[in-house]
């Protein structure tokens, strides 16, 4: 569980947040490769650095400089440490054949510290990175509304997806598109990167030329980048009285649209709901917290301990929107925030949990801003559910468990369905996780 900040205090604040899954838009093969490629060079050079200062240090057996470096993070400011690097300075300006970029060279000298930590989650974010993290846990970004993905071989642009309502979809742009060209500039041997800095770096509307494969024709739209909140919710009313609320990711605007789509389904005479979690990798805890709150009644909700010991509790208040007895649907991909969600409903009782041990991610990693706009994020606390759970490395055990074969079978993740429109796709025949919630919950109707 990560944390990060909120609105206008996100430059400032500690932040946390859920590892999400990758930014198809924001990311491509090769770009992914060079940093693989740049971060495994650093850290072979920080391992021979190691190596080195360790070697003095022992060949003038100076024990108290051991034990000092030893602790850990003095390494990095000890005096060997500085030596090494003006070592390595002379020999790239001597030897070194191209051009240097001193900002890429600076930043993945920290992202080499944050790979040294050992901690999967450890990152380094330059302050452009920073703004497309803050943008991601939030779900606004300023935009079109579309997925847009590289083929890794060919270096084709494709539109994997249109939410629906937005800027790109309003245009006339739809999923499968191959970009060709925006406004005078083709878009062949870009990166990924490039491309959506293009698009958002226009000033007002701009013209978008693709190729459609289904029409095995050329179309040109005129779009206009807007402010795009990215759907993190489906709902749909089912049969019996059983509400269906599926959240894909616990962004900033899920809580709202959550809520909004509790509301609808109430209005439509919801007696038990349905909260399908199955691959939603987490988000902010600050989210997870306030939707919780809108189901349960007052009590300890998380706690977190940090390496001290210190404990740090959420909790929820007796204001609530919904208050009838839930399903919760998840499987292996359910992490982090998504298991702090099931298990407080489990522990408090609220309802019952269906489908396959979640992905045991039970730890909390904080960024914290650096002084010229970047940012460290590294693993600073656990945290357990109200009775004490330890997720991290074990998971939340269903109450029922069902494995779903059928993978993806219930509509959602990127669909463009927001909390202004129903869910698609929900097929309890084809779904067997779905199928034995509706059992369960129609049982408990008909009890009462």
């Amino acid at each position: 569980m990560d944390h990060l900040p909120e609105k206008d205090e996100r430059k400032e604040d500690l932040m946390e947040e859920t590892e999400a899954a990758p930014q198809r838009h924001q990311g491509s093969f090769t770009t992914g490769f060079l940093a693989g490629v740049l971060t495994a060079l650093f850290c072979v050079s920080v391992f021979l650095m190691g190596w080195n200062i360790g070697e003095r240090r022992f060949a003038k057996k100076d024990t108290s400089s051991v034990e000092e470096t030893e602790n850990g993070a003095e390494i990095l400011t000890d005096p060997s440490t500085f030596s090494m690097l003006e070592e390595v300075k002379n020999l790239i300006e001597n030897n070194y054949l191209n051009d240097v970029d001193s900002d890429l060279l600076s930043a993945y000298l920290f992202k080499g510290i944050a790979a040294g930590l050992d901690d999967p989650y450890a990152n380094y974010y330059t302050a452009e990175e920073l703004e497309d993290v803050v943008d991601a846990s939030r779900g606004e970004y300023t935009g079109i509304g579309a997925v847009i993905e590289q083929d890794a071989k060919t270096g084709e642009f494709s539109v994997n997806d249109v939410y629906v309502g937005r800027p790109a979809e309003q245009a006339g742009l739809q999923a499968g598109d191959i970009l060709e060209q925006i406004n005078d500039t083709p878009v062949d041997g870009m990166s990924l990167n490039d491309v959506v800095d293009l698009i958002k770096g226009a000033d007002g509307a701009f013209t978008m030329k693709v190729y459609r494969p289904t029409a095995d024709e050329e179309f040109s739209f005129e779009i206009e980048c807007g402010e795009v909140k990215v759907p993190a919710v489906t709902y749909k009313m089912l049969e019996d009285g059983i509400g269906y609320i599926r959240l894909n990711e616990f962004t900033e605007v899920a809580v709202g649209q959550f809520v909004d789509a509790a509301e609808m389904l109430e209005d439509q005479g919801m007696q038990k709901l349905i909260v399908d979690l199955r691959d939603n990798p987490g988000g902010l805890l600050t989210s997870v917290c306030d939707i919780l709150d809108e189901v349960l009644p007052e009590g300890l909700l998380v706690y977190t301990e940090d390496k001290d010991g210190s404990r740090e509790e959420y909790n929820s208040d007796r204001m609530r929107t919904v208050y009838c007895e839930l399903a919760v649907l998840v499987n292996e991909n359910s992490a982090s925030a998504s298991e702090i969600f099931a298990g407080a409903i489990q522990d408090h009782k609220a309802g019952t949990i269906i489908g396959t041990k979640t992905y045991g991610k039970g730890i909390v990693q904080k960024t914290f801003p650096l002084s010229d706009g970047s940012a460290f994020k590294m693993t600073v606390e656990k945290y357990y559910t109200p009775l004490g759970q330890d997720i991290n490395g074990n998971g939340i055990t269903p109450d029922i468990i069902v494995d779903n074969e059928e993978k993806n079978a219930v509509a959602g993740g990127e669909s463009g369905a927001s909390a202004s429109g129903d869910g698609e796709n929900i097929d309890e025949a084809s779904d067997p996780v779905l199928k034995k919630a509706l059992e369960v919950l129609r049982e408990k109707i008909a009890e009462h």
